[in-house]
């Protein structure tokens, strides 16, 4: 009784111990916002980027090098002037790209509610709302890599709505943040390891916010469309942000310890024109101008010196 008692003891040790070593590692998020429903860029003299044509092959080819990698979006990926067939090519894009989760913005909260149901339903993709009152969100996202629990979570402030009419503030039930994120970190202490924010407020809002909550391994922001090339960390949470128009890409790599975030660093990458095209999103975008009559003779003059 007693052999077997020790090796039950024994086991246990081994197979917790196993669980804390196989979750050691580095763990890479890729993340994106205030896209704006930019497919391709206007590849301006001052900026010849490219968008989300450059982001498919992108995401493609960091997570073949890197599996152990999240996808992450924090919102205003359509147009801000809600334009039907630029948002739908859009959505159709997203939903080729293996975003992880998403948090929706301001420009598609105050879509029409019938308009923006059908988008998410075109993207095919986990959407977040920790203090958004909408049908069919998740109040957080739990995925799993390596083992470890990685709890994604989504929040919009009041601020984001701050320039739109009455009528349209009033159709949009927001929830305290910061009570509904603490709320739902509380809910998933034994369920979680690490623990994401996606924002959609602006990078100054972000800093109040990562003082106002313990526990935040990352916050990554939207609206204020800054591009945190050195993000900074505050209360231990990296705080961080991609620009806009689908110029860069956020890369963030954490150091997984015992289960646990020991350090963070991140950056973000620029969609430059050299950059490979994916040809599906390129037959979106050749549709696009062949039904609107929009062609981009920046970006074909600009090729042409190439």
């Amino acid at each position: 009784m007693i052999v077997r008692e020790k090796l039950f003891l024994v086991t246990t040790i081994l197979m917790f111990l196993n669980l804390i070593f196989a979750q050691d590692g580095k763990l890479y998020i890729l993340h994106t916002n205030n896209t704006n429903g930019a497919l391709e860029n206007c590849y301006c003299p001052i900026r010849p980027f490219g968008a989300v044509e450059k982001r498919s092959v992108y995401f493609s080819n960091f997570v073949k090098e890197n599996p152990n990698t999240l996808i992450l979006d924090s919102g205003d990926i359509f147009t801000m002037t809600h334009e039907h067939l630029k948002d739908s090519l859009m959505a159709e894009a997203y939903n080729l790209l293996s975003y992880d989760a998403i948090l929706l913005g301001d420009q598609e909260l105050t879509m029409d509610s019938t308009s923006l149901v059908d988008l998410i339903n075109l993207m095919g993709k986990n959407i977040v709302a920790t203090n958004i009152d909408y049908p069919g969100a998740l109040k957080s996202h739990i995925v799993i890599k390596n083992k470890l629990r990685i709890a994604i979570l989504g929040i919009v402030d009041s601020y984001a709505f701050k320039y739109y009419p009455k009528e349209v503030k009033d159709k949009i039930i927001l929830i305290d943040p910061v009570k509904a994120v603490k709320a739902e970190m509380k809910r998933l202490k034994r369920k979680a390891d690490v623990f994401i924010l996606l924002t959609h407020q602006g990078a100054d809002l972000d800093y109040v916010i990562a003082e106002k909550i313990k526990g935040l391994d990352v916050i990554i922001g939207a609206h204020s469309q800054s591009a945190l090339e050195k993000p900074e960390i505050i209360n231990g949470a990296l705080i961080t942000q991609a620009g806009k128009e689908g110029y860069y890409i956020g890369v963030i790599e954490l150091l997984i310890k015992k289960g646990k975030v020991a350090s963070q660093i991140g950056k973000i990458d620029t969609m430059k024109l050299e950059m490979p095209d994916d040809p599906t999103i390129m037959g979106m975008i050749e549709e696009y101008e062949k039904r609107s009559g929009r062609i981009n003779h920046r970006k074909l003059d600009l090729k042409g010196n190439h």
